[in-house]
């Protein structure tokens, strides 16, 4: 599949008119805080979430075809792992015009999970949509989380909020290239130290 240069400044035009919209979309919307700690915490998830955008943009720039879908019976593929990754984010920005973050509406697309050039056209798709994010609309705001958490049982549907969900997926995305990590070393990459490891580790290192 060829992503046109064209069509990807479409696709990142239309993510920005949807991220700038989402003040007026919101469900239950209440005064928003503009206290200088508001901004500042916006400003940390929007770094945090551009960090692990940032962390699998410059891995693919390094991988080949083969590494990407590599996989052994241990261990899914780095397309798989990052694939999920994207597939969270997705699930959040949905949540943004509804006011429901359905974790379970994973699109589990196969073509960013097997495609490079797929995953690179998704990964700009989000990095784009984060750029565009206007977190003072949002901080604070509350979100209805859904997503099974027991094979066995119904879907769990709990309160939240938007920046609660980014501060998951940061957590959730660190977890992943953490993986993403040890399987690119085990196929002969030199993958930096810090890449995957959780922003509290990397102050601890360094205190």
């Amino acid at each position: 599949m060829c992503y046109s240069h064209n069509k990807v400044q479409r696709a990142l035009g239309l993510d920005c008119a949807i991220a700038s919209g989402i003040g007026h979309l919101m469900k239950n919307p209440r005064a928003v805080d503009s206290s200088p700690a508001s901004g500042q915490v916006a400003n940390q998830l929007i770094a945090g979430c551009r960090h692990c955008i940032t962390q699998c943009e410059q891995l693919l720039g390094l991988l080949y075809q083969e590494s990407f879908v590599s996989k052994s019976e241990a261990t899914s593929s780095i397309g798989a792992h990052m694939r999920h990754i994207l597939d969270r984010y997705h699930c959040f920005f949905a949540g943004l015009q509804s006011g429901v973050i359905d974790y379970d509406e994973r699109k589990r697309d196969k073509s960013i999970e097997t495609n490079l050039e797929a995953a690179s056209f998704a990964l700009t798709s989000v990095s784009r949509r984060i750029e565009c994010l206007d977190l003072t609309e949002v901080l604070g705001r509350t979100a209805e989380v859904r997503e099974t958490v027991h094979p066995e049982s119904p879907l769990a549907e709990i309160p939240s909020t938007f920046d609660r969900e980014l501060m998951g997926l940061i957590s959730h995305s660190t977890h992943h290239l953490a993986i993403i990590a040890l399987i690119a070393k085990s196929l002969g990459y030199e993958i930096d130290d810090d890449f995957g490891k959780a922003p509290s580790t990397i102050v601890y290192e360094r205190s």
